[in-house]
């Protein structure tokens, strides 16, 4: 269906006021939706069978700044039976001296995945959801004063007795910094907030809470897991996220395209070159230079992607095991797991987080005989996965703790927003290396892995753990394609520079782009909002950050379980906190 088949049919059912405007600048169009309507609008795009706009991938809170005096959401949908993406908006304007705060209707009813997303809009621009059934900051503390991603945002001084220091002191002591004095919201704001501290206080009387976290082995980071339990079962758990919030949107409103780059590398960072990769892209394309990039480039920014995604899939496994009681595989694959991050340190000279992949190419070549030894950590590996799999994927033990445990319908995972092997463990064969086919990769021939219930019942804790286990096999297969091309047609020579697209300045035409990837925990994506053709930096940039969507579903499939069984579940989920909170 287009995009003007979709105009037609959503005025054929709501009339032709429902659409207020349309926006066709840049790649994407969007539609900009009457406000009052909006969760209608949804609703029938995702039950109407022409549409079927099942997948809410990211719902993004925007200041559009004092002059225009307004606040808006951005709504990007997908439709997976149809391989379909659509941008809906709703903005309305705003006297900010007026107690109140811009307010728009809720989602949730629609797609729990904006449940999270409302909260995060809410919490960092001040952006009221009517409708929502827990309207609390999720990132900032409760008792944070003010919304930091907004346009006109002035830190208070102290917070809780200690100094901020934001805005820097200025350096002529005569020049004095003026920090704003917050009213407080009204108490239509908080009452969310006063909800949970009943509930809490009332289930303290019956019931049992314990916090898992946030300094607990098993979170795998600085997470608090509320569980409200009723002797070994839980009745209830409520994650606490914000520990290691680096103000990853607020920085980047800050810094240029390029400059951002390597603050990607620190939000999945055990596969940052993901990130990089789908940050790059999305300015490439919103530049016009995506088409230009040399297929040597190409072809070894797929390769060290699939080598960062096989690093952080080791890592899941290992860890996973140790959290059940498998300490042996934990120690095996951190000791593999060091070819990879020794030969991605090589390439870039960082160990970690590499701001190797750059916008219109990359930082450096491969370093001479980096493809060999790529072929010889594949020969090697290859029998290793044979063990581990004899060691812990057909370990009765193993089996018994995660088979027909923490089962997530695949209808449920949808709804929830779930994506990349958590999505595909309950069964749906998506992922966007195929279904987007950016890249290279629709030159390439790998398999897509789901959840058979082979062990159990389809989309429980063995299948997401398998469908990462597998997926290391098909990531192999990916590298010996992309050696083959490298060390055959693609060969390096003296001329070639990996810098030479580079553009001079990164100044796209205004137009706001979503950029989606899949990244090791799912789908990873970038919205850029850019309004000045002369400037290099964003107006507003938000991560869709797949651990942050995939954590949202946790509360719904660890309800009546045991607590040994959350830490089955949430183990297998493979979050990463600082892709979390961001």
């Amino acid at each position: 269906m287009s995009f003007e088949d979709i105009k037609l049919l959503l005025t054929q059912k709501f009339g032709a006021e429902i659409i207020i405007g349309e926006e066709l600048t840049g790649l994407q169009h969007a539609l900009l939706i009457d406000p009052e309507h909006i969760d209608m609008v949804c609703l029938e795009l995702r039950n109407n069978p022409k549409t079927y706009f099942d997948f809410l991938s990211c719902l993004t809170g925007v200041d559009y700044g004092i002059e225009a005096g307004k606040f808006g959401v951005v709504y990007q949908l997908a439709s997976i039976p149809y391989k379909l993406q659509l941008t809906l908006k709703v903005n309305k304007e705003h006297n900010r001296d007026s107690d109140e705060l811009p307010t728009f209707k809720s989602l949730t009813s629609v797609y729990k995945t904006a449940d999270w997303h409302e909260r995060e809009a809410y919490d960092l621009i001040g952006i009221f959801f009517e409708g929502h059934p827990d309207l609390r900051r999720i990132l900032l503390p409760d008792d944070w004063e003010g919304f930091p991603l907004r346009k006109d945002y002035k830190a208070a001084q102290y917070y809780k007795g200690i100094e901020i220091g934001y805005p820097p002191a200025p350096t002529d002591p005569n020049i004095k910094v003026e920090y704003p004095t917050f009213k407080p919201l009204a108490a239509k704001y908080n009452q969310s907030l006063v909800n949970y501290d009943q509930k809490i206080a009332a289930a303290s009387v019956e019931d049992m809470v314990l916090n898992m976290g946030p300094q607990h082995p098993s979170t795998h980071g600085v997470l608090r897991l509320e569980l409200i339990t009723d002797g070994e079962i839980v009745k209830e758990v409520i994650p606490h996220m914000g520990y290691l919030h680096r103000c990853f949107e607020k920085h980047a409103e800050a810094l240029t395209y390029q400059q951002t780059i390597p603050f990607t590398d620190r939000l999945d960072y055990l596969a940052s070159m993901n990130n990089s990769h789908a940050w790059v892209m999305g300015v490439e394309r919103m530049l016009g230079i995506d088409k230009d990039i040399p297929k040597r480039v190409e072809y070894i920014r797929v390769l060290v992607c699939e080598m960062n995604r096989i690093a952080s899939h080791l890592i899941a496994v290992g860890t996973y095991g140790i959290d059940i009681g498998a300490f042996t595989p934990f120690l095996w694959v951190f000791k593999d797991r060091e070819h990879i991050m020794g030969m991605l340190e090589w390439a870039s000279g960082s160990r970690m987080l590499y701001n190797y992949i750059w916008v219109g190419g990359l930082f450096y070549d491969l370093p001479v005989g980096f493809e060999e030894r790529c072929r010889e950590f594949i020969e090697y590996f290859r029998p290793k996965m044979a063990e581990l799999n004899q060691l812990l994927t057909d370990n009765q033990i193993f089996i018994s703790r995660t088979a027909n445990v923490g089962v997530l319908p695949r209808d449920v995972a949808i709804n929830y927003g779930c994506s990349g092997p958590v999505l595909r463990g309950s069964g749906l064969k998506w992922d966007l290396r195929r279904i987007d086919g950016y890249s290279v990769y629709p030159e390439l021939d790998f398999e897509i892995p789901v959840g058979t219930g082979q062990m159990g019942t389809v989309g429980d804790c063995w299948d997401r753990y398998k469908v990462r286990i597998d997926e290391i096999e098909q990531s192999l297969r990916i590298m010996e394609q992309c050696l083959d091309r490298l060390q055959n047609e693609l060969k390096r020579t003296i001329d070639f520079d990996p810098r030479a697209k580079l553009p001079r300045k990164l100044t796209p035409k205004p137009q706001d782009y979503y950029v989606r990837c899949e990244g090791a925990k799912g789908e990873l994506g970038f919205y850029f909002m850019h309004t000045d053709p002369r400037s290099e930096v964003p107006f507003r940039a938000k991560v869709r950050a797949p651990s942050f969507n995939n954590l949202s579903v946790l509360p719904e499939i660890a309800k009546s379980v045991m607590i040994a069984d959350l830490i089955a579940i949430f183990g297998s989920i493979d979050v990463v906190l600082g892709e979390v909170d961001r």
